[in-house]
Parts: C-alpha cells; sequence; structure tokens
C-alpha cells in the first residue's frame, strides 16, 4: 500500500508542484485547502506524513499544529511545516509546538522528498518496536496468567495437605501443577513464536483421556468449595496428535472459566467422544452464558463479554485456548445463550496408525464431584 501525505496549502501552484513530485515517487496524495479541511482529513484518514503550510487563511499552520498534536488521531503523524518565514523564532515556534522538520519556501524538492521518506521510515521503526514491546507484554500477560492458575492449584491443595491426614492425593496433584509451571516458564516465548508463524509446537502421540482426568482432579477440590460438581462422561481412552503442555492449558483454561463462571451449586458436563478422524472434548457449565452478539468476539485478545467485570481476569484465556488449538491442527467451537450456559468444544486430531475398539469403555460415567 502506498503511503498517503496530506498536502496542507492554499497557494493551488504550490499544491500543484507538491502533487507533481509526490505522485511521481508513488505516494497517494491528500488536499487540503484550510486549517480546518486539514483536521477534518485527519480525523478520517490518517495520513503518513502532513506537509502544513503556515500561512493559512483562518486557523494557521501553528494552530493547525496544536490542535493535531493534542488530539489522538494527530498525536503521532510526522508533520514538515512549509512556510516562507525564515525567523529563527518562527522555526523555534513551529518545532516547539511538535512540528517534526521545518522546510522554508522556496524549498528544493529533492530536498523535501528526503525529508519525507525519513519522517516515513522512522514512523515505520517506531511501530515495528511497539508492535516487538506488545508481543513481550502479551508474552508476560500469557505467563503470569497461566502460572497463576497453576500456583492458585498449589497454594489450595498445600494447605489441604498441611490440614489433613492421608495426603497422597494432594501431594500428586501439587506435583502434576508444579510440572506444569515448570513446562510453561521452558516454553515462555510460545505464544509470541505462534502468532508470529514463527514456530510450531513439538507433537507427539498422547492418550488424551488420562490428561482429561489429570485436570479434572486438579480443579476437584475448587468445584467443591462453590458445590459444583463435575461429571465425567463416556470415559473413553484415544490417542491423539498433539503437545501435552498445550492440550492441558487448554482444557485447564476451559475448566476453570466453566466452574469460574458457573452457578453456585451448578454442573460441569465433560463429554470425550471419538470422531472419524479425530476426537472431541466438550465442556459445559450451568453459568449465565454469553449474549448471542458477544460470542464471536470471545476469542479475541483482551476481550471479556458483557457480565464478566466483576469476576478477575485479563481477557487472554479463551485468545490462548483457540491460539494453542490452531497450532496443533484442531479447532474450538463455542455454543451459548443467556441463562443457558455455554459449550466448547475443542477438537483434536486422532493417532491414524492406532486401532481402537470403538466399543471399549462405551458409556461409562465417572462423577469427580
Amino acid at each position: 500500500m502506498h503511503e498517503q501525505v496530506l498536502i496542507v496549502e492554499d497557494e493551488q501552484d504550490v499544491v500543484e508542484l507538491l502533487r507533481y513530485n509526490l505522485e511521481k515517487e508513488n505516494y497517494r496524495v491528500m488536499v487540503a485547502l484550510s486549517g480546518e479541511e486539514a483536521l477534518e482529513i485527519v480525523q478520517c484518514q490518517m495520513p503518513d506524513v502532513v506537509l502544513l503550510d503556515i500561512m493559512l487563511p483562518q486557523l494557521n499552520g501553528w494552530e493547525v499544529c496544536r490542535i493535531l498534536r493534542g488530539g489522538a488521531k494527530g498525536k503521532s503523524v510526522p508533520i514538515i511545516m512549509l512556510t516562507a518565514l525564515s525567523s529563527v523564532e518562527a522555526r523555534i515556534q513551529g518545532l516547539t509546538l511538535g512540528a517534526d522538520d521545518y522546510v522554508s519556501k522556496p524549498f528544493s524538492i529533492r530536498e523535501l522528498m528526503l525529508k519525507i521518506r525519513k519522517l516515513i521510515d522512522r514512523q515505520m521503526t517506531l511501530k515495528m518496536i511497539q508492535a516487538k514491546a506488545q508481543e513481550q507484554d502479551t508474552s508476560l500477560k500469557y505467563l503470569v496468567h497461566e502460572l497463576k492458575n497453576s500456583m492458585n492449584v498449589i497454594g489450595g491443595f498445600s494447605a489441604l495437605g498441611l490440614r489433613k491426614q492421608g495426603t497422597q492425593d494432594y501431594l500428586r496433584t501439587i506435583n502434576v501443577a508444579a510440572a506444569h509451571a515448570e513446562s510453561l516458564l521452558n516454553d515462555v516465548s510460545l505464544l509470541s513464536r505462534i502468532e508470529n508463524q514463527k514456530g510450531s509446537l513439538p507433537m507427539e502421540s498422547l492418550d488424551i483421556s488420562s490428561i482429561v482426568e489429570e485436570v479434572v482432579d486438579i480443579f476437584r477440590d475448587t468445584a467443591k468449595s462453590r458445590q459444583i460438581e463435575i461429571v465425567l462422561k463416556n470415559k473413553i481412552s484415544s490417542l491423539i496428535t498433539g503437545n501435552s503442555t498445550a492440550i492441558r492449558q487448554v482444557l485447564m483454561n476451559l475448566l476453570s472459566n466453566a466452574v469460574k463462571y458457573n452457578r453456585y451449586g451448578g454442573r460441569v458436563w465433560i463429554t470425550v467422544e471419538r470422531m472419524l478422524d479425530g476426537v472431541d472434548i466438550s465442556i459445559t457449565d450451568e453459568g449465565c452464558g454469553i449474549l448471542q452478539d458477544e460470542t464471536p468476539k470471545i476469542f479475541n485478545k483482551f476481550y471479556r463479554a458483557v457480565g464478566s467485570e466483576q469476576i478477575k481476569g485479563a481477557g487472554l484465556g479463551l485468545y490462548i485456548v483457540k491460539l494453542l488449538i490452531e497450532a496443533m491442527g484442531g479447532k474450538i467451537s463455542a455454543v451459548s445463550g443467556p441463562g443457558v450456559g455455554s459449550t466448547f468444544t475443542v477438537s483434536f486430531q486422532r493417532l491414524k496408525t492406532v486401532l481402537e475398539d470403538p466399543d471399549k469403555n462405551k458409556d461409562k460415567v465417572t462423577h469427580a464431584s
């Protein structure tokens, strides 16, 4: 896409001279004949550079520059001031108001084109730096978000273990949560690599049922504290292709949400089902549900649905789930409605080479409440 340059100039000869040379350099040109028109254009179409004449009728260039720098839209747009005023005071005033550069009339077209190119390149570099900083910030928030879940489990079960006899089960759950936290720390750059499609997840054959049971065990006591029953339906053994850390994280996020957003005394249903070429895992809660027009947005980064403000969260959980599922070649879908709860279904690819008995363990139901 060609960069856009806004010419703010009331002298038609100067406008045509600038337009001709800018278009020759493949810039897209917009023209404003007054300061008021320039401000309207910036609000609607953000230019990459503004060439701003000072001696404009009514609203002069200095005032336009001041208004642009005071608003959200024009705060960062590069501004080159063009004027017949050549005094040092005029130059200083323009730079003080926030202009990036100053060119006196008559000017050298070649010099002006170099200044425009330099400012655009500088702006592109700044955007790249900001994007990189955003990636690092997202990765840090991801790590904090997921480690917090693991540390809550470790803290909760260690407290129970200190108060009760026969702590073997608690210690086992603590060990699983600690191992998961260590995996997250080892993969701290995972989210950034996947977001930028510069890395892939190491894949292996995994027994999905063992991971599901492991995650259910982690949340059993958290659910009990709110009198929520977790029901694991048709427990089946099936080998899939995936990444153990990513799958565990997906299921932990979904089950955590199903408990957190559920009604007090409600249920969470977990269904594992063999499909033609994969395995579907559905997690259903009896919570307040999600508005229909909000459902497509829930996988967006930092998005939080209406009604969730009172529950702590960063708006990263479902975004991370979708990112990890798709990185493993799987899919995720959600069905929800106000007052009817929500069902999230994740689809994993089944290991093609393994022959499984479709009737094995059929229709078993385990209550994990």
